[in-house]
C-alpha cells in the first residue's frame, strides 16, 4: 500500500503545483489589464481639453441665437439638446465675456473674429456689456475684425466696435430705430355697440386708452417719443463714438439717404 500511496502523492503535488502557476498567472494578467485601465483613465483625465495654443491665435466669437443672462429653458431640455448633439440656439452673456477677458491677457492670441450671422441680438444693456468687452480686447493692442452677410441693428452696434468691419459684397446695413406699435380697438367696439369705461389716473397712464380712443393721446406720443428718442440717442452716440464719427453722423446719413439714392 505504501508503494502505491507514493505516486499517488507526487501526482498531487505536481498538480497543486501546476494550479498553482496557473492561478498566479492569472491574476497577474488581470492585475496588469487593470493597472493599464487605470493609466489610460488618468492619462485621458490628465490631457484632456483642446490642443494648446500656438502664437497669434485668433479668438473666434460666433454667439448662436440671442444672447441671454442665463439659458432659458429647463436644465433637463438643454442637457438632453446637448446629448443628441444639436446646438443650444442661445449664448449666455457671461461666457462671451469669460472669454474676452481671458484672451485679452493671453499673450498667445493676438486678435479676434467676430462672425455675428448667426446671433439674433439683445436687450441694449447687454450689447453695451458685450462693447465694452470688446473695447478692452482692443485696449491691449489686439486687433478685432468683425464679418457678417448682412447687418441688422444689435448686430452692426457690436460690430461697430471693430477694428475692420467687412460686409459681404452682396449685403447690407439695415438699422430701424427703436419704435412699437399699438392696436386701438374703440372703432370696432363702436360698430359692435360696445362701451369701454376706462378711469385714467393720470395724464401719462395709458395701458387702457386702446380701449377708449381711436389713436394715441397726446400725452401717449410725448411719452413714446422720450423713451424711443432715447434709446435711439444712446444707440447713435455709442455707435458712432465706436466708428470716430462726428456726433448727429447717423441721423444726418439716415436724413440724405433719398438724395443720396438719387444721386447713385
Amino acid at each position: 500500500m505504501a508503494d502505491e500511496t507514493k505516486p499517488r502523492s507526487r501526482t498531487m503535488r505536481v498538480l497543486r503545483g501546476l494550479w498553482w502557476l496557473v492561478d498566479t498567472g492569472r491574476r497577474a494578467i488581470l492585475n496588469l489589464l487593470l493597472l493599464a485601465v487605470i493609466a489610460a483613465v488618468a492619462w485621458t483625465l490628465l490631457h484632456r481639453g483642446p490642443p494648446p495654443l500656438a502664437d497669434k491665435t485668433v479668438l473666434v466669437l460666433n454667439p448662436h441665437g440671442p444672447v441671454r443672462e442665463q439659458f432659458s429653458g429647463s436644465l433637463r431640455d438643454n442637457a438632453l439638446q446637448k446629448a443628441r448633439g444639436s446646438e443650444l440656439e442661445q449664448t449666455r452673456l457671461r461666457d462671451l465675456l469669460t472669454a474676452l477677458d481671458a484672451a485679452a491677457t493671453d499673450q498667445r492670441i493676438s486678435s479676434a473674429l467676430l462672425m455675428l450671422d448667426d446671433f439674433a441680438g439683445a436687450g441694449l444693456p447687454t450689447l453695451r456689456e458685450l462693447a465694452s468687452a470688446i473695447d478692452r480686447f482692443r485696449a491691449g493692442g489686439k486687433k478685432v475684425v468683425a464679418w457678417g452677410s448682412n447687418y441688422d441693428q444689435r448686430q452692426y452696434y457690436l460690430a461697430a466696435h471693430a477694428d475692420e468691419v467687412w460686409l459681404h459684397p452682396m449685403g447690407g446695413v439695415e438699422i430701424n430705430g427703436y419704435g412699437g406699435r399699438r392696436t386701438y380697438f374703440k372703432d370696432a367696439l363702436d360698430q359692435l355697440g360696445v362701451t369701454a369705461h376706462v378711469v385714467r389716473a393720470g395724464r401719462f397712464k395709458n395701458a387702457a386708452e386702446t380701449f377708449s380712443a381711436s389713436g394715441p393721446s397726446p400725452e401717449t406720443d410725448e411719452a413714446d417719443r422720450a423713451l424711443y428718442g432715447g434709446l435711439w440717442a444712446d444707440y447713435a452716440a455709442a455707435v458712432e463714438h465706436a466708428r470716430r464719427l462726428p456726433a448727429g453722423s447717423l441721423d444726418r446719413a439716415i436724413g440724405e439717404l433719398p438724395e443720396r439714392l438719387a444721386a447713385a
